[in-house]
């Protein structure tokens, strides 16, 4: 099996003439080819659209180029490498919905693939008899997104995937591909210690006053103009009741910037764990000027995501 939690065949079209970059237009990201489908697509709101003959911007003919890796991709070479190999992709781009993933799982039961290529969908809640070696592709990727938990979630979910090998017979192996083999998550990985991350992780966020030690509360300011959405943020920091138990980070601008064609402005708040750090943002929040016009503010207690 070989692991690469990136759907489609690239996250970027480039155009090699001017360095155009193809995005979306309604969300602050990349359009990631779908070359089975032939389309370009934004995986937060869903837009897509074919790939342009020629670059919007210097209109130079087939100038476009696919950058970094997908599932799609990598079968690709996966095929050109091994061409008597029977190969599989496993992902949820896939058209034909449960039906075509049962039928997929039983021809890898009865051994009618060789080479299973998947995304986090192959993690957990599958079985695939006699699979011995995985390899796991870009394992960083889920470390890049300046998430606290982005340790916790690549740990467990890496855990898993090479938990795929050797349940049926001794001698599974997995193999990772990192750029950052001293990071604790590979260091755990390889020595197969889970006690070794815990006890790096939580001393981390105990120092850095992280949960499960405080609390966070994430603040998202909207509009569908960008500096409507930023006036407001600095009118909600600057009626913020001082506090010494809380500290507040931002405004700036959210790592996605815009979605669905509305520009973001991100707050981030913490506090000790004993503190009532829900209750202070509601009283701010009263106290605080309305929102208007198309601003929208959204509270995200204990936040997952903090994109």
């Amino acid at each position: 099996m070989l692991f690469l939690n990136r759907r489609g065949y690239a996250p970027l079209t480039l155009c090699r003439s001017c360095g155009f970059r193809m995005r979306c237009v309604n969300c602050d990201t990349w359009l990631v080819e779908h070359r089975y489908r032939k389309r370009l697509v934004c995986h937060h709101c869903g837009f897509d659209m074919p790939p342009p003959q020629h670059c919007p911007k210097c209109e130079t003919a087939d100038s476009f180029v696919a950058v970094g890796p997908g599932v799609e991709r990598l079968e690709e070479e996966v095929r050109a490498m091994f061409p008597e190999a029977r190969t599989l992709v496993l992902s949820s781009d896939m058209s034909g919905g449960v039906e075509r993933l049962r039928a997929e799982l039983e021809a890898v039961t009865n051994h009618d693939v060789d080479i299973v290529i998947g995304t986090q969908l192959v993690a957990k809640g599958h079985h695939f008899p006699g699979l011995a070696l995985v390899g796991i592709i870009d394992a960083d990727l889920g470390l890049n997104y300046g998430d606290p938990r982005a340790a916790e979630r690549t740990f467990q979910l890496l855990h898993q995937v090479v938990g795929r090998a050797g349940r049926e017979k001794a001698g599974g192996r997995g193999l990772l591909q990192t750029y950052q083999p001293d990071h604790p998550v590979m260091k755990a990985l390889l020595a197969g210690d889970r006690d070794a991350f815990y006890d790096s992780e939580i001393a981390s966020r105990e120092e850095a006053g992280l949960p499960p030690f405080g609390r966070m509360v994430a603040i998202i300011v909207s509009a569908k103009d960008g500096p409507s959405a930023e006036a407001h943020a600095r009118k909600l920091v600057a009626n913020a009741p001082l506090s010494d138990d809380v500290r507040l980070l931002g405004p700036a601008e959210a790592p996605l910037s815009m979605i669905r064609g509305r520009h973001r402005w991100r707050l981030l708040v913490s506090s000790p764990r004993n503190f009532e750090l829900s209750d202070y943002v509601r009283e701010w929040l009263e106290g605080a000027p309305p929102a208007r016009g198309s601003v929208r503010v959204q509270v995200d207690v204990d936040p997952q995501s903090f994109l």
